[in-house]
């Protein structure tokens, strides 16, 4: 019997970055191969597909890097601290993919795999519900809540894709204004 000889989450890691980099289109299994360092057949032994390495990609990333930063939505104080603390964690460019990987996946695969759009469905309803909570928590009424959170909930979208383009100031100036404007509204 042949022992693997590769870390699977390592593997992982590896294509989460090439994806975030090319995009799940734009790169073949053949860079996946060379950025892995593990050979096709072995990746479809393992994954079944290019696609399966994205599923499992998405999974890691879940429980691996957006578990712990939901949990930041359950600390006390000020709301708008608590909220940017929030964004900012996507931010760090210390990690492999500085932003959302369920956002910059979706964006390019939402309309055309239904697995990729529950996925990010449903974890976009969890940060909403996560919003309209600390809200709410805070002594904002319920309907105020809900709509601030689905202006909260665009403005992460639109931020994560900001990582792209903007430089670390200006996604931190994007952010914070944008939180105190809806934190602030009358809604």
């Amino acid at each position: 019997m042949r022992y693997k000889e590769y870390n699977i989450n390592r593997v992982l890691e590896k294509s989460m970055v090439l994806f975030w980099k090319k995009g799940f289109n734009g790169c073949s299994i053949r860079e996946v191969v060379d950025a892995t360092g593990v050979n096709r057949f072995s990746l479809y032994h393992e994954f079944e597909n290019k696609e399966g390495i994205l599923y499992h990609s998405l999974n890691l990333y879940r429980t691996r890097y957006c578990d712990e930063n939901l949990l930041l939505l359950d600390q006390k104080g000020d709301i708008a601290t608590v909220l940017r603390h929030f964004y900012l964690s996507f931010l760090n460019e210390s990690r492999p993919v500085p932003g959302c990987y369920f956002i910059h996946i979706g964006t390019e695969l939402a309309d055309t795999d239904e697995r990729v759009r529950q996925s990010m469905d449903t974890y976009l309803m969890e940060i909403y519900t996560r919003f309209v909570n600390l809200l709410c928590e805070n002594g904002v009424g319920t309907s105020s809540s809900e709509f601030k959170s689905r202006h909260l909930l665009g403005l992460y979208i639109t931020a994560m894709s900001f990582c792209l383009i903007h430089t670390e100031e200006e996604r931190e100036r994007f952010i914070t204004n944008g939180i105190d404007l809806i934190v602030a509204s009358d809604a």
